[in-house]
């Protein structure tokens, strides 16, 4: 099994300044079609991703999740082909999540990943985070 990040550069990862996060991920362009059935949902997280044949795991930080699947941010170098199996887990909002997926795109520094198989628990906790994260969602203040 590769895996691809050491300790170290996990910690490095995770120390990036918070105070300048900025979203990563931008909407479509103009003209694309939006194929995605499910809403997302803009979340911090950690996840460890391992194909399911052993080749590879990878960790990475969840920048968004919906109820069909989410989007990886890594650093590691991916060679995934779309359809890939794999197994993710993340925790997030006190609680863990731990899921089989495919892999739908693959990014320079992430990849998407459709949700295929989960727990009646695990699916009824993802559930739970989404209506978190929809009533969380910043409505844009108007000026004084």
């Amino acid at each position: 099994m590769e895996e691809i990040e050491d300790h170290q550069d996990h910690q490095d990862y995770e120390a990036e300044d918070q105070e300048n996060h900025e979203e990563r991920r931008r909407p479509a362009p103009q003209g694309v079609v939006e194929r995605r059935q499910h809403t997302r949902y803009s979340v911090d997280a950690w996840a460890e991703v391992m194909v399911k044949d052993g080749t590879m795991l990878f960790r990475g930080r969840v920048l968004d999740v919906s109820q069909g699947g989410c989007y990886i941010e890594t650093e590691a170098r991916l060679r995934l082909a779309p359809g890939t199996p794999v197994e993710i887990i993340f925790r997030t909002h006190d609680r863990v999540f731990q899921c089989e997926g495919t892999s739908r795109m693959v990014r320079t520094r992430g990849a998407g990943f459709l949700f295929e198989s989960m727990s009646a628990r695990v699916r009824v906790g993802l559930e739970g985070l989404i209506r978190e994260l929809s009533e969380t969602v910043e409505v844009p203040q108007l000026g004084d």
